[in-house]
């Protein structure tokens, strides 16, 4: 046979030729298997690293949540105000670094819904009952009792975490069994996982987990509350709906679904840019939402802004509404509007509406009145207990007084409290808003006025 063989043009190939191919593809084979070999180092270092990173965060939160529970016990003994405020304070920050750990796990939020929420009590509500004490109450027997009950599920959850960071740190459970495990319980139709510890486990062991209702955000009670608007009010049809809906966008909106959230709604939306919610109970704009252009021209000022606002709330059935505070993005303004009781002259910040802007050409590019339509009720605000002068002797002798009006704030637990708001100013130039209850002469809170280059806030 002969060396030189015929190539493709039927010219034979050299015996060089042969050689530097054949060279060739044992080079690239050797590249292969080194880059091969390379890969697979990187891929086990990769998962050697995350292996130790899900190890980490299994222990710290196995950690937090011992630290949890021994500071529960404290809390059921605790005898004065200041030591109570001492393992709030403990109980708030490892509650808080629980849910950061368990948060570099692979596993959904979903997933650890309830455990999240638990986590998100126990610290709240021991801080709660610290300002409690504070204020000189007496914790009652229920509420200590609260606390040998956080604590059982402390326990459950810490043992949970106990046992994957040992099959971690032991090896027989690898991170993407861990990883698989959960995605299995997640699935309609959940596979056998055997005996691998999950998270997702220890859901299931909520099911008894007490009722807190308090005053603070995550209470039990705010999972309940219904939008004070829409209550009692009767169904629209879904043409007087997409009616309103119209009007408030300002075109036509074919496509039409339904949102069954607390605040249920019919909502419609042009195909393009525009979507926009009516409430199914009482027909009310709950909301618009359009697309935004990347940068637009500022050619209205603030007064400007305000009216077209004001005129846009009018007319979807809003009234005796006063701007507080804004903020302007990219030629967007968004505008706070609270209630104004005209006959009490008392603002009321529990009832908000945001209005977006077009400081270009004065269109309404988004509205939100979701906070109005669940809190906004008649309400009798009867005179308040102290006067102006009373009042203002809660505050610092370091704040000088500005301007005075009667408000009603929430509270963190969406409670409302009936109180005077004090513009004042300091000697070192800032500007600070006081919340003097104006029933108790308590000092309800504390803000920082910030007059930015892009709005009025409050901090």
């Amino acid at each position: 046979m002969s060396h030189n063989e015929p190539n493709s043009s039927g010219e034979p190939i050299s015996p060089l030729a042969v050689k530097i191919i054949i060279g060739f593809l044992v080079a690239l084979s050797a590249g292969l298997s080194v880059w091969a070999g390379y890969s697979y180092i990187k891929m086990n270092t990769y998962r050697s690293a995350l292996q130790d990173t899900y190890l980490r965060a299994a222990d710290l939160a196995a950690d937090n949540l011992s630290n949890l529970s021994s500071d529960l016990v404290k809390g059921m003994y605790t005898g004065t105000s200041g030591q109570l405020s001492m393992v709030s304070s403990r109980l708030w920050k490892e509650s808080a670094a629980a849910k950061s750990a368990l948060s570099s796990l692979p596993i959904s939020e979903l997933s650890l819904e309830k455990t999240n929420r638990f986590l998100s009590q126990a610290g709240d509500y021991a801080m709660y009952l610290s300002r409690k004490s504070a204020r000189g109450e007496e914790l009652t027997a229920e509420e200590r009792r609260q606390f040998s009950e956080l604590r059982e599920y402390a326990d459950r959850l810490g043992e949970q975490m106990d046992s994957i960071a040992t099959s971690l740190s032991d090896g027989t459970l690898r991170m993407d069994e861990l990883t698989a495990a959960e995605e299995q319980i997640n699935q309609e139709e959940p596979q056998e996982v055997g005996d691998l510890p999950t998270l997702k486990q220890v859901e299931d062991s909520f099911m008894g987990y007490p009722t807190l209702i308090y005053d603070g955000p995550f209470s039990d009670h705010l999972l309940e509350k219904t939008p004070m608007m829409t209550k009692g009010k009767a169904e629209v049809p879904v043409d007087t709906a997409r009616a309103a809906a119209q009007k408030a966008c300002k075109r036509e909106i074919p496509e039409m679904r339904e949102e069954n959230s607390d605040l249920p709604c019919y909502v419609f939306h042009d195909g393009q840019s525009c979507s926009v919610a009516v409430t199914k109970n009482g027909g009310y704009l709950c909301y618009l939402v359009t697309a935004k252009a990347d940068e637009l021209n500022e050619t209205l000022s603030y007064e400007q802004a305000v009216q077209k606002a004001q005129e846009y709330l009018a007319a979807n059935g809003y009234s005796s509404m006063k701007d507080t505070y804004y903020e302007t993005d990219r030629g967007v303004m968004t505008i706070n509007f609270a209630y104004y009781e005209p006959n009490t002259q008392t603002l009321c910040y529990t009832d908000l509406i945001k209005v977006e802007v077009s400081l270009q050409d004065g269109s309404i590019l988004g509205f939100d009145a979701r906070g109005y339509l669940v809190n906004h009720q008649e309400r009798d605000l009867s005179k308040p207990t102290l006067t102006e002068q009373k009042a203002q002797e809660s505050l610092s002798e370091n704040l000088t007084v500005e301007n005075t009006r009667l408000a009603l704030i929430p509270t963190s637990g969406q409670n409302e409290v009936f109180v005077y708001e004090f513009l004042c100013s300091s000697s070192t130039g800032d500007k600070v808003l006081c919340y003097v209850n104006a029933d108790t002469g308590a000092e309800e809170q504390i803000l920082i006025l910030l007059n930015t280059p892009n709005g009025v806030l409050t901090k």
